[in-house]
């Protein structure tokens, strides 16, 4: 597997090796056994207590494009009071505008309808195959000149796709809305009760590999303390539209009208990229006049911003090994590792003076280390100097604005 070598979490205990076969030097009983964690969305982190089905682990992630042109409002399904996008990824795509990227960690659970879908362009397949994701869209940009289009990428990087333009779509999931007086273009949807067989029926893989599992928080907490009730966002210097949060104490969301309804999300993310313009001539075919300018990301990793509760904590993002990897700078390796330590002896002594007490929330930080290889002879001290934390937001569904690091993209909050 290709993570075999990638940098693993560390498992360095206070004074103990494995829970269960050890005990504490002076006492008598053996340390109580840790519990199975629940199986939990790796979107959202709600456990199966919360709703969470956990037959769909065994399914892959699914990814739209949705369409943000003012005809396009409000989206269909975005604010879906029951199935709504775990993520919802907003990133500029030509001409100033945006688009968005919908992933469904469970596709068996979607709204009746998703939409209006549109094409695809390279930054959202690339994002989407850090989830490795089944990629749905209604046609693609296509190379020309310098521009390469998403039509190269499916291919070279062998993304399973769900495109409308070539799909015989014997199940039906593609369709028309007819109930809105915009361009055809606008009018693009899905029958989320039909994407299931469709993925079936096309024979892809179904079973996730390696995929982008985010980390989530045991117990709520602010992101720091730093006020950040009022969000804006700004793509670049080209775009025309920014994205614009208010905070609602009393329900502990942050709130958008931007999408023309009451979009609601329990985190933000702010990803700074390194973008690049690339214009292709001939936009509507051989010998045409017109040309377009995309605007591609590199997912070069970099800042970022993580707005929760009301509060906001810079962050760092990459890509490691192809996961998105969000790292907090607030905390190093070593002071997380003696708070994980010194939380862990406290949760043993308390489950050994009551057995019938649960297991508190003990294990906090998830720490990075490097791999084997570049490990090997490095003392603790030195190890935890060359380790990370990963960073823990609450649980949730999440909005990521994607935005230019070097073409004027900017974040403002209050």
């Amino acid at each position: 597997m290709k993570n075999e070598k990638r940098k693993r979490i560390l498992v360095m205990l206070l004074c103990f090796t494995m829970i269960g076969t050890t005990v504490l030097a002076g006492c008598s009983k053996p340390d109580p056994e840790e519990p199975e964690p629940l199986p939990s969305n790796s979107l959202t982190g709600f456990t199966t207590e919360e709703g969470y089905d956990e037959a769909a682990n065994s399914r892959r992630v699914a990814a739209f494009v949705v369409e943000n042109a003012p005809d396009a409002r409000p989206q269909w399904g975005m604010d879906d009071a029951e199935y709504s996008p775990d993520i919802i990824l907003q990133g500029e795509v030509e001409g100033g505008i945006t688009r968005t990227l919908w992933f469904y960690r469970d596709y068996e659970k979607l709204p009746e309808i998703i939409g209006p879908t549109r094409s695809a362009r390279p930054p959202f397949i690339k994002f989407s195959e850090l989830f490795d994701s089944i990629f749905i869209h209604w046609g693609m940009s296509h190379s020309k000149g310098d521009y390469v289009g998403a039509s190269t990428v499916f291919k070279k990087d062998k993304v399973d796709h769900i495109n409308q333009m070539t799909l015989d779509d014997k199940e039906g999931m593609y369709g028309r809305d007819t109930t809105r007086y915009v361009n055809v273009e606008h009018r693009g949807i899905i029958y989320g009760a039909k994407v299931s067989a469709t993925i079936k029926n096309e024979g892809f893989r179904t079973t996730p590999e390696e995929y982008t599992k985010l980390n989530f928080n045991k117990i709520e907490e602010p992101a720091s303390e730093t006020a950040a009730t009022q969000v804006g966002v700004t793509y670049s210097s080209k775009a025309f539209e920014g994205t614009y949060w208010t905070y609602n104490e009393s329900d502990g969301l942050y709130h958008c009208s931007d999408f023309d309804n009451d979009l609601t999300r329990e985190n933000l993310l702010v990803l700074f990229d390194d973008t690049e313009y690339i214009t292709k001539e001939g936009y509507q075919g051989p010998g045409s006049a017109g040309s377009v300018t995309y605007c591609d990301y590199k997912l070069a990793g970099g800042k970022g911003k993580y707005f929760s509760k009301g509060t906001v904590k810079d962050i760092e993002w990459a890509v490691v090994d192809g996961q998105l990897e969000l790292k907090d700078p607030s905390i190093d390796a070593a002071t997380a590792k003696a708070s994980n330590d010194e939380n862990l002896a406290n949760a043993i002594e308390t489950l050994k003076a009551d057995e019938e007490a649960e297991w508190p929330v003990y294990n906090k930080y998830a720490i990075v280390s490097p791999d084997e290889e570049e490990a090997e002879g490095m003392e603790e001290e030195e190890l935890l100097a060359n380790s990370y934390v990963l960073l823990n937001m609450n649980k949730g569904k999440t909005w990521i604005g994607w935005i230019s690091n070097n073409n004027g993209g900017s974040v403002s909050s209050k």
